[in-house]
């Protein structure tokens, strides 16, 4: 199974979020704000806990998905987990700055249902079924 983490303040985004990409095997944590995802990810003390995939909001309380990013990818168990940045904003230094804090893909939310969920099943099938990552060496170093 597929543990996937989901850092979504808007309960209608999350709404969507989750139907598009549940169905097969996946185990969704929900976070709403960036102070309790980082809480959350500083509690992963092991290969085995980590989720397989982060799906961050830009715009969050608290902490935006600038800083969420930032911290996670400093992180022992975050190294190589793929972070796709899911926002409303298309703003070019919006998406250079992801980018730059170590995103390993950025989505642009559509107002369109279908077209949404459409691009959340590519993304869930390219990160969770298609490309292959580092595992992390399971021993305690």
């Amino acid at each position: 199974m597929h543990k996937i983490f989901m850092v979504e303040d808007n309960p209608d985004h999350a709404l969507l979020i989750r139907r598009g990409i549940e169905g097969s095997a996946c185990a969704i944590a929900h976070y709403e704000d960036g102070l309790r995802a980082v809480e959350a990810c500083e509690a992963v003390d092991c290969a085995e806990a980590r989720p397989d995939l982060v799906l961050l909001d830009l715009k969050l309380p608290g902490m935006d998905g600038f800083g969420v990013l930032e911290r996670l990818r400093k992180m022992k168990w975050f190294k190589h987990v793929p972070i796709v940045m899911l926002t409303t904003s298309s703003r070019k230094e919006e998406i250079e700055q992801a980018y730059r804090f170590g995103a390993s893909g950025y989505v642009v939310k559509s107002d369109d249902f279908g077209e949404f969920t459409a691009k959340l099943k590519r993304v869930k099938d390219y990160w969770l079924s298609t490309v292959e990552l580092p595992r992390p060496n399971v021993s305690h170093d």
